[in-house]
């Protein structure tokens, strides 16, 4: 059955199928590849820029930056379409979920029409905060440049992955993934270097690389969308004209996950802030630095099956099915606590090799730090995993309003006060702040987890929309 991509077929699956494992698997498998594909590719297209010098590398890591802000956008579109998309489907209306879909696309095209502008007039000034040197500053203006241009292909992008998740179909955006990435690859090799009959651009190849790869990717997850050939048909007619009573709704589910973003990057800016200004300073943000970034991979499946969850207690409580909306989320937080365990206990395992691997000689210091970070860290992973999924599986359902607000408390008033309290009054310092993100993803675990049981996310009401 997994091997058809019929709607009734898929569809019928997803809500009855026995084994609630089973389904969480298998949305979250193709996603789990996706992100290791996105992670593998990301290192590749460093590796080639890299060999332009440390300036080029610095250029776009600037570019990055000013990219996670806009991610905030990304996030409130996706969320939102995902949790109305997952709706309809379970409620067998496919009509609504193509409204739903189509109005997304609009919403990207209105968004873009006031982005590119905006982000034309304040490109320079903004990487000038970031106080990068002139070369880098010059690199990355024009890196950022045709990203602002081309920044309508960026948010569609990412909107048809959400569209085709929220429809039950994760299988589909993994292959025009495969496509895209390694596009990306081909062309950035062919513009940074100059290979055949195309010019040396450098820092600009890799800029028109990745908006190629992008051009790409959009224009075969709408074509695959519009199609008809998939889970989901969305109607042209839909993408054009704005359908009010849809785009509140994407809105108002959206922007409540898109500022729990912004809380967590808000947060590790607090921390880093702290971490440099403890005696080891520069030892204590390299640990930290190295620490974030192995932790991203116990993070990833944990946010593949978070998204798995969202379609599944979308679609549940479409069909009206809430106990099994339940279910499921218990179910996904299960599989992905035991994924997050598992890369945990990898990292505790091999701590000094891994932390080594990325200094260019060996520093006692920072192995001693970082080593300490991750066995701090390990002992919240189970936390972190509820946080993910319950808060995802509540999104799911358009219940963000206090996911959000557990963020907020947890991540930035509770962390950063107690990593300060620990760090410098009690004198604990970069240990007190690995105290204070452990304890502060166990109280959020707890509350997300509260949350979950009080139930009242399985009761949002969802607008009909009428033509």
């Amino acid at each position: 059955m997994g091997k058809t991509l019929t709607y009734s077929n898929k569809r019928e699956f997803i809500l009855n199928n026995e084994n609630l494992y089973h389904n969480a698997l298998y949305l979250a498998t193709p996603i789990v590849l996706q992100s290791l594909l996105q992670v593998s590719i990301g290192t590749v297209d460093m590796k080639m820029v890299g060999t332009l010098g440390a300036d080029a590398i610095a250029a776009i890591g600037a570019g990055k930056n000013i990219v996670m802000l806009i991610m905030v956008l990304v996030m409130a579109i996706s969320t939102g379409t995902t949790a109305l998309v997952a709706r309809f489907i379970g409620q067998g209306d496919r009509d609504k979920a193509s409204l739903s879909a189509g109005q997304s696309f609009f919403l990207c095209l209105a968004a873009s029409l006031f982005m590119i502008p905006l982000g034309l007039l304040i490109n320079r000034p903004s990487l000038q905060l970031l106080g990068v040197s002139d070369n880098v500053l010059a690199l990355a203006e024009v890196y950022m440049l045709i990203f602002f241009i081309t920044i309508p292909l960026f948010l569609l992008n990412f909107i048809a992955r959400a569209i085709f998740q929220g429809s039950g179909d994760t299988q589909t955006p993994l292959l025009i993934d495969i496509v895209m990435n390694l596009s990306n690859v081909l062309f950035n090799y062919l513009l940074i270097f100059g290979i055949g009959f195309f010019p040396p651009l450098g820092v600009m190849g890799a800029a028109l690389g990745t908006a190629i790869s992008r051009l790409i990717g959009a224009l075969l997850g709408w074509s695959a969308l519009v199609s008809g050939k998939f889970m989901l048909k969305v109607k042209i007619k839909d993408m054009l004209y704005p359908h009010f009573t849809i785009i509140k709704q994407v809105v108002k589910i959206g922007l409540p996950a898109a500022l729990q973003g912004v809380c967590r990057n808000a947060s590790t800016f607090f921390i880093f802030a702290i971490l440099a200004r403890t005696a080891a300073q520069n030892a204590a943000i390299t640990a930290f630095t190295i620490g974030t970034n192995l932790s991203q991979y116990a993070i990833m499946p944990g946010l593949a099956v978070g998204t798995a969850a969202a379609t599944l207690s979308g679609m549940n409580i479409g069909a009206k099915k809430l106990k099994r909306a339940e279910e499921s989320g218990k179910a996904c937080v299960f599989i992905g606590a035991g994924f997050m365990i598992f890369f945990a206990l990898i990292f505790v395992t091999f701590a000094e090799p891994l932390i080594n691997f990325f200094l260019d000689k060996p520093n006692d210091e920072i192995v001693k730090i970082g080593k300490t970070f991750l066995y701090i860290l390990a002992l919240s992973e189970p936390f972190h995993a509820m946080t993910i999924i319950f808060s995802r599986t509540m999104q799911g359902a358009g219940y963000t309003k206090y996911p959000f607000l557990i963020t907020l408390v947890c991540w930035v008033v509770i962390r950063v006060s107690l990593a300060y309290l620990l760090a410098f009054p009690l004198n604990l310092q970069e240990t007190g702040v690995w105290i204070a993100i452990t304890t502060s993803t166990v109280i959020s675990g707890l509350l997300s987890y509260y949350l979950f049981r009080l139930g009242k996310w399985k009761y949002v009401k969802i607008n009909q929309p009428k033509r």
